[in-house]
């Protein structure tokens, strides 16, 4: 880790703020326990007030990128910058320096920009991806996203529930503890400094995804050091809940008191069904 690269994303986020570029919005935080982990649910009333759709002639946010939300260069092919709209400090965007279209696949390119990220900070973070019109994407601009993972939270509970039941590095495991279908696949040492490795690790689940689901299917990925996994999506939300990779971290965001009543009346874990698909035997193995 570098404290150099800690102390420059916060500064970065600081000066944004000052200059109104970066635009962040307070929340109410709960805790919401099921199977045995802490979800976090942020109520965001604001985002009540905000626009459900963009305009499809909305200007590229990331090319050209607002300078002053730029955090720093990885390498010649991604630039790393700070959220513009964020309800987390210190959220931050991993994008292709070219454009690229949002749902390809993540190449060696991609992972070698994570990796020189999440090695660089000295916060345990999540890392996610947002594939398809039915993930939570916003922008058609390739990138991925970190975030920094709540302080008592070890690992988000999508994978503390799937590593309950034992998984191997190398191997695509799913675990009959979660209801909705999934692909994860712990990660090693090696695989947590090569980007090479890790890619080839991405490629397996996703190789498991889309034999199952198809080529098409929208999906969300997480990843921390220590595990990776997908989520096939059927639909972007529930009764109002949108629901992007987030979600399957265990961070969720309502808007409004009516919203609040329907997480805690059914679950977050069957939200996440709803949006995702049932875990069958047919195809989740």
């Amino acid at each position: 880790m570098s404290r150099s690269f800690d102390t420059r994303v916060r500064q970065c986020y600081t000066r944004a703020v000052a200059q109104g570029a970066l635009l962040f919005t307070e929340s109410t935080v709960s805790k919401h326990r099921e199977h045995g982990e802490v979800f976090e649910v942020r109520f965001v009333p604001a985002l009540a007030k905000k626009p459900s759709s963009k305009p499809k002639d909305a200007a590229n946010p990331f090319l050209p990128y607002d300078e002053r939300l730029h955090v720093s260069d990885l390498g010649s092919t991604h630039h790393l910058l700070l959220n513009k709209y964020c309800v987390v400090p210190h959220h931050l965007l991993i994008t292709t320096a070219e454009f690229r279209q949002q749902g390809e696949p993540l190449s060696e390119t991609d992972f070698s920009a994570v990796l020189n990220t999440i090695n660089n900070l000295s916060s345990r973070n999540i890392v996610f991806y947002n594939s398809g019109d039915k993930s939570g994407a916003s922008q058609p601009h390739k990138h991925l996203q970190v975030l920094p993972m709540p302080e008592y939270m070890d690992v988000p509970p999508s994978i503390g529930i799937w590593l309950q039941s034992g998984s191997l590095p190398g191997h695509v495991h799913t675990s009959d503890q979660l209801p909705f279908a999934h692909y994860g696949i712990a990660l090693d040492q090696d695989q947590q400094k090569d980007p090479v490795q890790l890619a080839a690790a991405y490629k397996m689940a996703y190789g498991k995804l889309t034999t199952a689901y198809g080529d098409e299917i929208s999906y969300n990925m997480i990843m921390t050091k220590t595990a990776m996994m997908l989520f096939p999506r059927q639909r972007s939300s529930w009764n109002g809940i949108a629901i992007n990779s987030l979600g399957f971290a265990g961070l969720v965001l309502t808007k409004t008191k009516e919203e609040q009543e329907l997480l805690d009346r059914y679950g977050i874990l069957h939200i996440l069904t709803c949006v995702g698909y049932p875990r069958t035997l047919g195809k989740n193995k």
